[in-house]
């Protein structure tokens, strides 16, 4: 059907595109040599994705996902709606942007960018299941002042994700982002939202930082919820250390640590993840990722070490 559109419409008016991340794995280690020696090729994720213009005012994004986690009763992969949204541009003032639908919500995109490896690992606050990377809602977002230095995004949603609404209760996310350098970026966000039996209420920041060849971040979010039964709190905080460095024109080195601490209740959980990696490009939409995963929690007194060959490969 995309394709019967495309070849209606002008050639600028719907542009697909694709990225696959695909692995080879095998696990060395694990807590109790439960999953040693396990091993196989899979994909992780799988996007199609069609970007449209409806005008110079209304443009929007549909795009279906499929991962190695969600199939169908036969095994085989089962895609589903990723993004599914349009966009007036400008419509509440010049550069103040209304979206509806499905899309990501304003609170890891900057940092995503930054650390520019999904293919590898989700962002901390993804990664730890903070918040879902995709919400149905209506957001806004602008900048703030006249050079776009200070830029802001606010969304209210249903707090489902990618499903259909299933309660009465919504989710508000807001976000600051600053520039004050070509070279440095800044976020500043937080979130609310009500469950049955109480609250939650989180806090982000993160700083990013580019050079020629180095590009490091740094990333931390608290998430205290509040249990209205015990009358007490779940708190999550956690914290996120990333970079690469260009050793030449066609290599990478990437490095990464996440600590994340949960207090439930007055059981402590921490995990410590950590990934190192090297990136051959041999040419652009291709990426080849030998790397090494270390996954350790309190609970089990050993790590799982997983190596693996990523291949990430964008049309």
């Amino acid at each position: 059907m995309l394709l019967a559109t495309n070849s209606a419409f002008a050639q600028s008016t719907i542009k697909l595109s694709g990225t696959i991340f695909s692995d080879y794995a095998y696990t060395f280690s694990s807590p109790e040599g439960a999953r040693d020696g396990e091993n196989g090729f899979d994909f992780r994720r799988i996007y199609l994705t069609s970007d449209f213009k409806l005008s110079d005012t209304f443009d929007g994004r549909f795009r279906l996902e499929a991962t190695d986690n969600a199939t169908a009763s036969n095994g085989k992969p089962a895609a589903f709606v990723k993004d599914l949204y349009v966009r007036w541009k400008s419509a509440l003032g010049e550069g103040h942007n209304v979206i509806f639908g499905i899309s990501p919500p304003p609170m890891w995109l900057v940092s995503e960018k930054q650390w520019g490896y999904r293919g590898l690992e989700a962002t901390l606050m993804d990664r730890g299941k903070v918040a879902s990377s995709r919400d149905m809602g209506i957001a806004f977002n602008g900048p703030l002042t006249s050079n776009g230095k200070v830029k802001y995004g606010l969304m209210f949603a249903n707090n489902s994700g990618e499903k259909a609404e299933t309660d009465k209760f919504k989710r508000l996310y807001g976000q600051l982002e600053f520039y004050p350098t070509e070279n440095l970026n800044m976020t500043l966000g937080g979130d609310y939202y009500q469950f049955n039996g109480g609250s939650s209420v989180s806090g982000n920041l993160f700083v990013g930082y580019s050079m020629d060849a180095l590009h490091i971040g740094v990333e931390g979010f608290v998430n205290p919820k509040t249990i209205d039964a015990a009358n007490d709190e779940d708190t999550r905080i956690g914290a996120s250390f990333f970079g690469y460095y260009d050793v030449n024109d066609t290599g990478r080195l990437i490095a990464r640590y996440d600590l994340i601490d949960r207090d439930n209740i007055g059981t402590s959980t921490q995990n410590n993840w950590l990934i190192l990696g090297y990136s051959f490009r041999p040419e652009k939409g291709i990426e080849i990722i030998p790397n090494l995963l270390f996954d350790k929690n309190d609970v089990d007194n050993d790590a799982t070490l997983t190596g693996r060959l990523t291949v990430v490969a964008s049309f």
